[in-house]
């Protein structure tokens, strides 16, 4: 199985983070800054996530991400952000429900702040949106088996590896 392309559009510290989270997980980022790069890079992205606030890259970059075959894709920044790249799509060709299919702000409500804690929210949305949880709460509050993937009863995580 390959693993999961992410496309991360902008560069920064949120840009670095998101990358080196990504490889920890055993998936294959890119970081693209320019147009070209994102054209070149997108037909292999099964995510892609739009940190750059440079209207002649963002809105360009979520055009293409939306019209491509990426299954998750979202933008970092404010309200008024998301709502002038919304306008900038409208503007240019995209329909209202593609436009509105965005995750954006990107990232699940953790509280981030830093940089790195801004990566780790949008990094668990992506898992969340892949598997199927996309409206994901805390563990606390969820019944049921913690891993629905094992089997019923089991006290071994399926996370675990055994060392010998």
């Amino acid at each position: 199985m390959s693993p999961h392309q992410i496309l991360i559009v902008g560069s920064g510290d949120v840009a670095a983070s998101l990358e080196s989270i990504s490889a920890t997980l055993g998936w294959a980022p890119a970081v693209v800054t320019t147009e070209a790069d994102v054209t070149s890079r997108l037909p292999d992205a099964e995510s892609v996530v739009v940190l750059s606030h440079d209207e002649n890259l963002d809105g360009p970059a979520l055009a293409a991400a939306l019209t491509s075959s990426a299954s998750y894709v979202g933008a970092m920044g404010s309200r008024r952000t998301q709502e002038r790249r919304r306008d900038w799509l409208l503007a240019n060709g995209v329909g209202a429900g593609l436009a509105d299919s965005i995750r954006g702000p990107a990232g699940l409500d953790i509280g981030a702040e830093t940089p790195a804690e801004i990566a780790v929210a949008i990094i668990a949305e992506v898992i969340a949106f892949r598997r199927g949880a996309a409206d994901a709460g805390f563990l606390s509050d969820r019944s049921g088996p913690i891993h629905v993937r094992a089997t019923p009863g089991s006290s071994e995580c399926p996370g675990d590896t055994v060392v010998p």
